[in-house]
């Protein structure tokens, strides 16, 4: 199974799974006796999903190295944690329609309440009961909670909002989440507690609970966190790459050729996603190519000296060309040849074993850039294979296939534009190739 179709089967099974449990502890007639009890019905299992969606996408939010392996990597998992947060929303927005949108129709008289059944008094509650004495407040804070989650949420959508407003902004979200936490458990009927559902809606929440308080405490990641300093830094003019060059002073786990890290620079912007381009010598030294792409990384060259203090979190992610085939095609797209280069490095130290072309298509060669690959490349024993887009075009399969004969034979390891990738892939699968021997880095962490 490609590690795609592995995010939207785990994506399904979380609203399947959520899906069957409301239905097994649905009480008799909730379906079935008439539009209002529909409705009630429909208001749960709307906001069931939605804190289900969130929950998990809180906790994937914390980064739990622990599952990277199941799916595919930090950096595939936070596509998952993209499509549950949308999706989360989704289901509040349906949420709040089925509260609000029955209510709005008996104003304009297009509905009819049903009158409610007269009763005997009853004596005054006696006691304090949170299920019952907090369900206006947990309604208000909830309908307010939601308004503010839109807003949020197409900020984080946004991509031209600026990185360093994105972080406190998705922070925020958190806190966010705990209120609809607190909405969730003081609204919701009191049977589902009791029911096949009550279990796996205690531990969602209770999980996000616990992932929100960790990045409300800014300790995501604390654990897999090192302190540094700039030691080399290298400006490329051709081709807009700041080359990074860090020593350690603290302790690293070591990381594997492909994986990437979280630089945090100071100067209050946060950790950046960046892969690594050095393979790991023991030696406490990590490499890093940075292009110049946006306001922040722009900037850098500017910014950065050596013997700066810099904090970095890592290793994350399974792009480390560890599979079944020995024989394996390497494409980098633009900046998308960061990992290979560690890839080389780690080829020329025998790290690892593999029978390699590399294909480097770029709309900006720097001579000097390029040179040092093609220099790894010859330590590494890898066919080196340039594509400027300019002159050469773009790279499509029916170019490939010219270039490799055999590429069938071969795993497939692709980084670069999204775009780029699917294309290839799509073409390739049409094919006959397993999607399972395509393996794309899906570098986009918003």
């Amino acid at each position: 199974m490609s590690v795609i179709n592995r995010l939207r089967f785990v994506f399904a099974a979380i609203l399947l799974l959520l899906t069957a449990a409301w239905l097994l502890s649905l009480p008799e007639g909730a379906l079935t006796s008439g539009f209002w009890r529909l409705r009630s019905s429909l208001i749960y299992y709307s906001g069931i999903l939605a804190i289900g969606c969130m929950s998990v996408a809180v906790i994937l939010a914390a980064r739990p190295a622990q599952i990277e392996r199941l799916l595919g990597g930090l950096d595939k998992f936070y596509r998952l944690h993209k499509w549950l947060g949308i999706a989360g929303t989704l289901f509040a927005v349906l949420h709040w329609l089925f509260e609000n949108g029955p209510r709005w129709a008996v104003r304009q008289g297009w509905l009819t309440r049903p009158a409610r059944p007269s009763s005997a008094p009853s004596a005054a509650p006696v006691g304090f009961d949170p299920f019952r004495d907090w369900r206006d407040i947990a309604g208000d804070l909830g309908e307010w909670a939601f308004y503010l989650l839109l807003v949020l949420v197409v900020v984080a959508l946004w991509k031209r909002f600026p990185y360093r407003w994105f972080l406190p902004a998705h922070r925020l979200l958190s806190a966010l989440y705990l209120v609809l936490v607190f909405h969730s458990v003081i609204l919701m009927d009191r049977s589902y507690w009791s029911a096949p559902l009550g279990p796996i809606m205690i531990l969602l929440m209770a999980a996000g609970s616990v992932a929100a308080a960790i990045s409300l405490l800014h300790r995501i990641g604390k654990s897999r966190r090192a302190v540094g300093a700039i030691e080399t830094l290298r400006y490329h003019d051709d081709n807009a790459v700041l080359d990074v060059g860090i020593r350690l002073s603290t302790a690293w786990p070591g990381h594997q050729a492909g994986q990437f890290a979280f630089i945090d620079f100071g100067g209050g912007e946060g950790a950046h996603p960046f892969t690594m381009t050095s393979a790991w010598r023991r030696d406490g030294r990590l490499s890093f190519s940075i292009k110049g792409l946006g306001d922040y990384t722009r900037v850098l060259p500017q910014q950065l000296f050596p013997g700066q203090t810099v904090v970095v979190e890592g290793p994350y992610g399974r792009f480390d060309f560890q599979g079944e085939r020995r024989r394996q095609i390497w494409i980098g797209g633009g900046m998308g040849i960061s990992p290979f280069i560690a890839g080389l490095q780690g080829l020329a130290e025998r790290q690892f074993d593999a029978d390699v072309d590399l294909i480097y298509t770029t709309r900006a060669p720097a001579a000097a850039f390029i040179d040092n690959i093609r220099m790894l490349a010859g330590k590494a024993g890898v066919r080196f294979h340039l594509l400027v887009e300019q002159q050469d075009g773009r790279l499509d399969l029916a170019r490939l296939e010219q270039m490799i004969p055999d590429w069938k034979a071969a795993a497939i390891w692709f980084a670069g534009p999204p775009a780029f990738g699917d294309a290839l892939r799509t073409a390739m699968t049409a094919r006959g190739f397993p999607p399972d021997h395509f393996h794309q880095e899906m570098f986009n962490l918003r």
